[in-house]
C-alpha cells in the first residue's frame, strides 16, 4: 500500500530518504494550486515549491500534466475575458443575448468561488458563450474568432513555458529511448486501465500513476483526492504529498 503525508510534514518525510534524491513528480492540480492565488490550496503549493527547492529536488511533470495545465489556462484566460465584457468600460460591444448569458455565467462563477472552488467556466459552458456570438465581427458587435486571435493566440504554449522558467520545471518525454534513467521500467499503457478500473480513476491521472509506479521517484506532490486515494490503494509503496486541509478532512481517515 502507499502512503499519503500533508505538505507541512515535508522535512519529516524527506529526512529517511537517500541523497540526492531522484527527483518529485507533480499532477497538474498541484501547477494549478502554484499558480492561481485564489486556489484553496494556492499557500501549500508555493511552501512546497520552497521546499522541494531548499532540498534540491528537481520537480518532474508529464506530457499529459503539460496538456491540462495549458488546457486549464486556456478556460482561465477565456473566462476573465467573457467577464471583463460585463464591465461598463469595456471596449467590446455586445448583444443583450450575450450580456444575459455572460451573466448567469458570472453568477454560477460567484456561486463556485464562495464554494472555495477556482472560479473557471467549464468548456460546456464556455461552448454555450461561443454559440452566442457570431464567428466573425458583424454589425460592430465582436464575433468569437476575433475574441480568440486577440487573447487566446500565442498564450497557451508560452504560459507553459514561463511556469517552467519560474520553477525549474523538468519535462519527461516517454517517447522510447528516453529518460531511461527516470523510468528503467517500461511504460506498459495496458496497466494504465487497470489503474483507471481499480478506484474509477479518470484515464489522465491514470496514466500519471502509471509512470509514477514505473520510475524511479519515491513519491509525487499532488492536490487532487483522486491522485492520493489511487497512490493508498496501490501496491507499488509510493508515497503522495498533498495540502494539510485535502490530507486532515479527506485523506488521513482512509483504510484500505
Amino acid at each position: 500500500m502507499g502512503q499519503a503525508f500533508p505538505f507541512s510534514s515535508i522535512d519529516t518525510d524527506l529526512s529517511g530518504l537517500k541523497f540526492p534524491v531522484t527527483g518529485c513528480l507533480v499532477d497538474t492540480n498541484f501547477l494549478i494550486a502554484s499558480t492561481e492565488e485564489l486556489h484553496p490550496f494556492y499557500d501549500d503549493a508555493k511552501f512546497l515549491f520552497e521546499k522541494l527547492a531548499e532540498y534540491k529536488i528537481p520537480i518532474f511533470a508529464t506530457v499529459t500534466t503539460r496538456a491540462e495545465f495549458i488546457d486549464f489556462r486556456r478556460k482561465s484566460i477565456i473566462t476573465e475575458v467573457l467577464l471583463d465584457m460585463l464591465a461598463p468600460t469595456s471596449k467590446w460591444k455586445i448583444s443583450n443575448e450575450v450580456r444575459r448569458i455572460l451573466r448567469a455565467q458570472k453568477t454560477w462563477l460567484d456561486t463556485q468561488a464562495a464554494g472555495d472552488s477556482v472560479p473557471i467556466l467549464t468548456d460546456r459552458r464556455i461552448k454555450s458563450c461561443k454559440e452566442y456570438f457570431m464567428p466573425k465581427d458583424h454589425s460592430g458587435h465582436i464575433g468569437w474568432i476575433a475574441i480568440c486571435r486577440e487573447y487566446l493566440q500565442d498564450q497557451l504554449l508560452s504560459a507553459w513555458d514561463i511556469l517552467v522558467e519560474q520553477v525549474g520545471i523538468n519535462y519527461i518525454d516517454m517517447r522510447d529511448g528516453i529518460n531511461s534513467d527516470l523510468i528503467p521500467e517500461k511504460l506498459d499503457w495496458t496497466k494504465m486501465y487497470k489503474i483507471s478500473e481499480e478506484t474509477c480513476l479518470a484515464s489522465g491521472d491514470a496514466m500519471l500513476i502509471n509512470v509514477l509506479n514505473s520510475s524511479k521517484f519515491s513519491f509525487i506532490a499532488s492536490a487532487d483526492f483522486d491522485i492520493a486515494y489511487s497512490v493508498l490503494g496501490d501496491s507499488c509503496n509510493k508515497v503522495v504529498l498533498v495540502p494539510d486541509n485535502l490530507h486532515y478532512k479527506k485523506i488521513k481517515g482512509l483504510r484500505f
